[in-house]
């Protein structure tokens, strides 16, 4: 609300004014040592206390998953149907209710490394008269209750960009899954507009706000709050070297663009001639173009920020 109210009620420049001092503020608070540590004291949007209902839980589900455009479909939530699934990083649940609408999985397990979101996610289930097995994980160390090639399927929702050791979680996961298995997962897109137009552009230049950073740390302060510690994207073939030496091979099933990033587009025309942008990302902006739904297309491939992916053992 207090977004909006400043939003319609004070000019562009206050505004940015009063975002610098924010971030300072936020700045020179004492960090988060781990993205362990980072998301035990945060979830994702949720209420504080859980949903109360049904309706409310789906309602909520149905708002999420709109932020990008085609998002449930591209994690490919029915192929869990009479299988064991596995939801690495279930935060307060969004994917485990994802994955009941669209089948009838014949056991599920709920990882994650915070306990307020498995509490969460515990309540939610308990209201759709779902049993799921809950297990808090430490993400470098091996998960002991889980035998090796024992699950048929892993969802890995927005997860693996947020961890220290990929490497190490994805010899887990090759561990676990069963020979014949598959792992859908999300993983941000470097090649976005969110990357390029919105960090490069909007954040560093037009607004100023992050002068002094790096574009890497600006890209990691503007998707899951200024404190998290660990937010990184890759380019579709950076994350397909990084699944073929943990043994997998990979593929780009689609990529979703989110509405924040759709909002930006009027503003890529600006930021090719803006003198100040590196020639780098002016030549990344001048190859997007749009489908004939609007989307913007880079290489074939939605430009946006969310990168979804099918592994399977090699």
């Amino acid at each position: 609300m207090l977004k909006k109210i400043l939003k319609y009620s004070l000019s562009y420049k206050t505004i940015n004014f009063f975002y610098k001092i924010y971030i300072k503020i936020l700045l020179k608070l004492p960090k988060y040592d781990t993205s362990q540590i980072f998301w035990n004291q945060n979830t994702v949007d949720s209420p504080n206390d859980g949903f109360k209902n049904i309706d409310e839980s789906l309602e909520h589900l149905s708002w999420r998953n709109n932020q990008y455009i085609n998002s449930a479909q591209n994690m490919k939530f029915d192929n869990a149907d009479k299988k064991i699934v596995l939801d690495y990083g279930c935060g307060p649940g969004n994917g485990l209710v994802n994955i009941i609408m669209n089948g009838k999985p014949r056991k599920i397990i709920a990882i994650d490394v915070s306990e307020k979101a498995i509490k969460l996610a515990k309540k939610r289930m308990l209201l759709h008269k779902i049993d799921v097995e809950f297990i808090k994980i430490n993400e470098k160390e091996r998960i002991e209750s889980i035998k090796n090639d024992s699950v048929d399927v892993i969802k890995c929702d927005g997860v693996l960009h947020h961890i220290d050791d990929i490497d190490f979680t994805l010899k887990e996961f090759n561990r676990i899954i069963k020979k014949d298995g598959c792992i859908n997962l999300m993983i941000y897109n470097k090649n976005s507009v969110w990357n390029y137009l919105h960090v490069g552009y909007e954040l560093k230049i037009k607004r100023g706000l992050f002068t002094d950073f790096s574009d890497e740390e600006i890209f990691r302060m503007s998707t899951d709050g200024f404190r998290c510690p660990v937010s990184r994207c890759f380019t579709p073939d950076e994350f397909k070297k990084i699944c073929k030496r943990n043994k997998f091979s990979s593929k780009l099933i689609n990529i979703s663009i989110s509405k924040f990033e759709m909002s930006k587009i009027s503003l890529i025309q600006e930021a090719i001639t803006c003198k100040d942008l590196d020639q780098g990302k002016k030549d990344f902006l001048k190859r997007i173009t749009l489908n004939r739904n609007g989307i913007p297309m880079y290489n074939q491939n939605v430009a946006g920020i969310n990168s979804y992916f099918e592994l399977r053992k090699i």
